[in-house]
């Protein structure tokens, strides 16, 4: 009898497809120039502890929670187009997310959905704040 079932086998050979699948799925994602979840909470979380801190409350670390809510290829504002500044620019991606942070020691929690404009370039994975309302 031989040490591995043909029955086994073929249950193998239906994962190891489910698996190339989802590693295939995974490169297609990478390669798609759109700014990954941890990519954004890393700049919007920079960005917003900037702002915080110059209006005197430097008390923000980082989120709570973030959630990439998803992201298209933003268009070209009139005159610009992909690469204009020079070197490996990348088309631009608007992003939605939502994210909870405490603003203030004592104070509850606060969910923001926002959007932001998402710039691969030759300096990196650039972000500009196109605005950000309380849920």
């Amino acid at each position: 009898m031989p040490a591995f079932p043909f029955s086994g086998g073929a249950r193998c050979g239906r994962h190891l497809g489910a698996f190339a699948a989802l590693a295939a799925t995974l490169i297609l994602a990478a390669c798609s120039g759109e700014p990954s979840e941890g990519d954004m909470r890393r700049l919007v979380e920079t960005h917003t502890r900037r702002v915080l801190e110059r209006q005197g409350n430097a008390g923000f670390r980082a989120f709570d929670d973030f959630r990439k809510q998803g992201c298209v290829e933003a268009k070209p504002k009139a005159g610009q187009g992909i690469g204009q500044a020079g070197g490996r620019d990348e088309a631009p991606y608007d992003c939605y997310y939502a994210a909870t942070f405490v603003p203030q020691p004592g104070q509850p929690a606060l969910t923001v959905n926002g959007k932001g404009r998402f710039r691969r370039t030759d300096k990196g994975l650039t972000f500009e704040d196109l605005g950000a309302q309380p849920r």
